[in-house]
């Protein structure tokens, strides 16, 4: 999968929210109720380890080369 810094910038946000202790597990509106995943810090970590690598790898494709050339007799 394609991680983009989006990715990477929600996964910290959630991270620093489980921290926070603002997380939200269930949600009622009406008679609806919606129940997401429990998620503990190792799984986040680990998921915001994996993107960082995926964008960096990503980033490296790109490398600027800058080279200097003078006839001027200069060593």
């Amino acid at each position: 999968m394609n991680y983009t810094e989006a990715d990477l910038q929600s996964v910290q946000d959630a991270i620093t929210k489980l921290q926070n202790g603002e997380r939200v597990v269930q949600v009622s509106h009406d008679s609806h109720t919606v129940k997401y995943a429990d998620v503990d810090m190792d799984e986040l970590l680990r998921l915001r380890n994996q993107i960082k690598s995926a964008v960096k790898v990503a980033g490296q494709n790109h490398k600027r080369r800058i080279q200097i050339i003078s006839n001027k007799g200069v060593v």
